[in-house]
């Protein structure tokens, strides 16, 4: 609130009689501060408080503090962790402090259902017992009672007598301080650590167990696990309950259901894949095609409320990792009976469609099936197959692949049409020996990609269709448009580009049209991903609220029930649909569950990109003081985030290392301008950079100008080792490993 002496409302003055002491003369009472107090309509700090009650010179100043300092050693004031001052057992005018525990709403922190004021420098978790007052929709803490009793997960730093933990936990980033090096764990380890108390500088702890020793993909994974509280235990009543499944399907005893086996059906995913969910089928017709999507029917196996069930809400979605995938569901299952093996029969929900030469699905049905694949395909192989046109598969596969590809080009001109984004991944896949990264590779998304994708957008609409049709609630897969100042940040990168986004409403045509603008320009890709950046993050609802980047009214998810826990919500809706039943979910767990799996899904993509980014960096680790090329992907005022060039790794080079000159953020210009030079860093440049310090748990990498000297880099290093600028060098949130995620 920060009023000035001559703006300040006269009421907010205790006046000379109640013994205020404007320009100093008089002595302020603790009634007076008091009545002062609870006449403002949000707690101040000490700094308005020298504005409210006129204390101006260095005497009254003086006063002010002692007063203050004794109230709060009495109990008639409290001040909270924003430094601000309440009367005791008041917030603001009348409400009484209250006392509970910190919750987590995504990002943001929770205290009695409202939303908790954070500013710089605290250091609240989820689980936090806590004292605050709440005023409306915010809370302000007063003090932490007891701490969360869930350890923190970091790396053990030791140097000499002094030893700390950096924090790995997405709830609290910085460092916790140790009491000197723990009993158990060396230099390099990842730990827990049980917070007992803070000090100025952050949180205190002590070191409860010793989680990795290890090193590599296997340390990394091990670590950012455990510190997202990702399950990768299954509970014994889980394992009982795998054990119990059939070891095969016998189609005759499922004559309830359509057979398919002796139609072509075909699984295409990548090289290392072993969870195949889904097999595509297409034929001509008169007047378009009969595409048929199969996919595994989960369902049938995984009973809502069964232990197989819960494991599975409560995990959300599988997680991959480069070294290993943490499933959904146990083996037997995800790798098993609901994996469409080739020249296996299993049981699957299908989606039939009747696509017209438009690209417009006019017809589509769903029913349960025995089906068999003929082939597990790779989209390698497929891609050689459209692009040759022969393949060493039978003749009737061979066949449906070409009605596929011709499926697809429909298909993509009706996306193209209704201006769906599609972007190209600027992604990597990394090669292992050893547990180690021994090489980096681009990632191409091939058509094959795109043909699968497309065949699932479409059945993923149909189910959206084919419930709503049926008046029954399921899972959404909610893309809200991005916000204003998100759009106008992709206005003003464009703009930087010389394209234009043109005004109106902000649709995703509109940036479709726009980025097609940019034609075969060799930094596209970087303008591709500041849009991909600019986008909200889509999450699961039983509100339909459309889906902005496919540019469709309706969508779910229903390709992926063994790795995706939306997905077996809306298998079980269309199945209880199909025969008639309750599908027994209500209103209020269709919620709830919409916000766990959605957490779940961010859990999953944060210890991926956290793995990956780890890698990345041990792999370029014994490097230092090697000279790179790099491109310009972000711009900061307080530096900018440089890409190395071929191994998809952003460092920070900081602000106070591009020369002797006083550098302005521009942010219509998307650069960094110097005053006195001229010298102008901006968005898609390229560099050549040194690199200077690489932590690869914190996924910081340090960065200088080509030629800058030593000094300058130990300084820099030095500086952004003590953590002095909030992002320092951490990796940017790269893209989906795959191409089909929507």
């Amino acid at each position: 609130m920060k009023r000035s002496r001559d703006t300040r409302p006269e009421r907010s003055r205790p006046d000379a009689g109640s013994g205020s002491h404007p320009g100093g003369s008089g002595r302020l009472s603790a009634a007076a501060l008091i009545e002062c107090l609870v006449r403002e309509p949000a707690p101040p700090t000490f700094r308005d408080l020298l504005a409210l009650t006129g204390s101006f010179d260095a005497l009254a100043r003086k006063h002010l503090r002692l007063l203050v300092r004794g109230m709060v050693r009495t109990g008639e004031l409290i001040e909270d962790l924003q430094g601000r001052f309440h009367v005791a057992a008041r917030t603001g005018r009348d409400s009484a402090a209250l006392v509970g525990v910190l919750e987590s709403s995504g990002r943001d922190l929770t205290f009695a259902g409202v939303a908790v004021e954070r500013t710089r420098g605290m250091r609240l978790r989820p689980g936090d017992r806590v004292e605050a007052v709440v005023q409306g929709d915010r809370a302000s803490i007063l003090r932490v009672l007891a701490y969360a009793e869930r350890p923190i997960v970091g790396e053990l730093r030791i140097r000499g007598r002094e030893a700390w933990v950096d924090s790995l936990s997405p709830d609290y980033r910085g460092r916790v301080a140790l009491d000197g090096p723990p009993a158990q764990g060396a230099d390099g380890n990842t730990v827990t650590v049980r917070v007992v108390g803070e000090d100025r500088d952050g949180l205190v702890g002590e070191v409860s167990g010793v989680l990795s020793t290890r090193a590599g993909a296997a340390h990394a994974a091990e670590t950012l696990l455990a510190s997202h509280g990702v399950p990768v235990e299954w509970p014994e009543a889980v394992l009982r309950a795998a054990a119990r499944l059939p070891k095969q399907v016998q189609p005759h005893r499922h004559r309830d259901r359509r057979s398919l086996v002796d139609v072509p059906l075909v699984t295409i995913d990548g090289e290392t894949a072993k969870d195949f969910d889904d097999a595509v089928y297409a034929e001509r017709q008169r007047g378009g095609w009969r595409l048929v999507v199969a996919i595994a029917d989960v369902a049938h196996y995984v009973k809502a409320g069964a232990p197989l069930d819960q494991s599975a809400w409560e995990r959300g979605t599988s997680v991959y990792l480069p070294d290993r995938v943490i499933p959904m569901l146990p083996e037997a299952l995800s790798n098993g009976l609901c994996s469409l093996r080739p020249h296996e029969p299993r049981l699957a929900l299908v989606c039939e469609m009747r696509v017209t030469p438009r690209g417009n699905v006019t017809k589509f049905e769903f029913y349960e099936a025995v089906i068999r694949s003929w082939q597990r395909l790779t989209y390698t192989r497929v891609q050689e197959f459209l692009d040759a046109g022969a393949l060493d598969v039978e003749a009737p596969v061979q066949a449906s692949l070409r009605e596929l590809k011709a499926v697809y080009d429909v298909l993509r001109s009706a996306r193209e049409a209704r201006g769906a984004l599609d972007f190209d991944t600027h992604e990597a896949a990394l090669e292992l020996h050893d547990g180690h990264v021994s090489a980096i590779h681009p990632v191409s998304r091939l058509d094959a990609h795109r043909l699968i994708e497309e065949a699932m957008i479409a059945a993923n609409v149909c189910a959206a269709r084919f419930l709503e049709g049926a008046g029954r609630p399921g899972m959404y897969r909610v893309h809200e448009p991005p916000d204003r100042d998100k759009s106008e940040q992709l206005r003003q990168a464009l703009a930087y580009a010389g394209i234009r986004l043109g005004k109106g409403e902000f649709t995703p045509k509109l940036v479709h049209e726009a980025l097609s603008g940019l034609g075969e320009r060799p930094d596209r890709w970087i303008f591709e991903m500041l849009a991909l950046r600019a986008m909200t993050q889509a999450v699961y609802s039983p509100a339909n609220k459309g889906h902005f980047g496919l540019a469709l009214e309706r969508y779910m998810h229903f390709t992926s029930p063994i790795r995706r826990y939306a997905d077996l919500v809306v298998h079980r809706a269309i199945k209880a649909t199909l025969h008639g039943a309750d599908a027994g979910m209500s209103d209020d767990w269709l919620v709830a569950t919409g916000q766990h799996i959605s957490m779940a899904e961010r859990r999953a993509e944060s210890v991926g990109w956290g793995v990956e980014g780890w890698l990345k960096c041990e792999y370029i680790a014994g490097r230092i003081g090697e000279e790179f090329d790099g491109v310009v992907m972000g711009v900061t005022d307080f530096g900018l985030f440089v890409e190395l060039t071929g191994f998809y790794v952003q460092g920070l080079l900081h602000i106070s290392e591009l020369g002797a000159d006083y550098f302005r953020y521009s942010s219509t210009g998307m650069s960094l301008v110097g005053d006195r030079s001229g010298r102008r860093f901006g968005l898609g440049d390229r560099l050549r950079v040194r690199l200077v310090d690489v932590q690869p748990a914190l996924g910081k990498v340090d960065l200088l100008l080509a030629g800058t000297a030593k000094s300058s880099a130990d300084r820099g290093k030095s500086e952004r080792s003590n953590g002095r600028h909030e992002k320092g060098g951490r990796q940017e949130k790269g893209g989906k490993r795959s191409g089909r995620r929507r």
